[in-house]
């Protein structure tokens, strides 16, 4: 991860001279009034274009970007992410790659540098994650695509990706539509349904008693490793 991805994103738009310090204090009041993520409420406030901070967060973060428009997104990957926290943080999973014999979760995301979403993320799906980038506002018709079953609208935005990224796009296409892979005997993951079943529910009770309070990330991620190291 880059210097750059510790900074948030109002630092890095500031530094980059695309708002002002009045600008960011205005559309912080109003994401705290409102709600919503930063970048969204800056295009909404006419403080930025969509497009302007997408190219800017790609070379600033030096991130691939990805067109959403040219990737079909299986729903063994969809059912990795509930619509909640999808919705929440404005992200969409698109494929799962192996690297070094591991799988890595890519996303699509249009705030990279939060990396408290990215922590939740990780913790939600079970992978490790990559993010990629892509626009604000296709991620949230793609999520309403994928997740409520909407009509996607037409592209309007040529987004300037380039050979590299397009490669990326095609990598992931192929990707998103293999089996995702699992570590251990795929036998005995046959022949454990109960436990699988049972899954999404505790990592959905988890992540409830995280938001609630009631312990950190952390601190869980420290008991389980106790757990196991206690583990005959």
């Amino acid at each position: 991860m880059s210097p750059a991805q510790h900074k948030k994103l109002g630092e890095l738009l500031i530094e980059a001279r695309l708002i002002n310090e009045s600008q960011l204090k205005a559309a912080l009041s109003n994401q705290r009034s409102y709600g919503g993520r930063l970048g969204s409420v800056l295009v909404k406030m006419g403080f930025l274009k969509d497009i302007d901070m997408l190219k800017f967060l790609s070379k600033q973060l030096n991130m691939q970007m990805v067109d959403l428009h040219k990737i079909v997104v299986g729903p063994n990957i969809i059912d990795l992410i509930p619509a909640d926290v999808a919705e929440k943080y404005n992200i969409l999973p698109l494929a799962i790659k192996v690297i070094s014999g591991k799988p890595l979760l890519y996303i699509a995301m249009s705030d990279p540098t939060n990396l408290g979403a990215i922590d939740t993320i990780q913790f939600t799906a079970g992978y490790k994650i990559q993010p990629v980038l892509a626009l604000d506002s296709s991620l949230i018709d793609f999520i309403n695509f994928y997740y409520k079953g909407k009509e996607v609208p037409k592209q309007t935005i040529d987004i300037p990706v380039t050979q590299r990224d397009e490669e990326l796009s095609a990598e992931l296409q192929q990707g998103n539509i293999r089996d995702i892979p699992v570590e251990g005997d795929p036998q005995q993951q046959r022949q454990e349904p109960k436990e699988d079943k049972l899954l999404p529910f505790i990592k959905a009770l988890i992540a409830l008693l995280i938001k609630k309070g009631i312990f950190t990330a952390e601190e869980f991620k420290e008991s389980l490793s106790n757990e196991y190291k206690n583990k005959p």
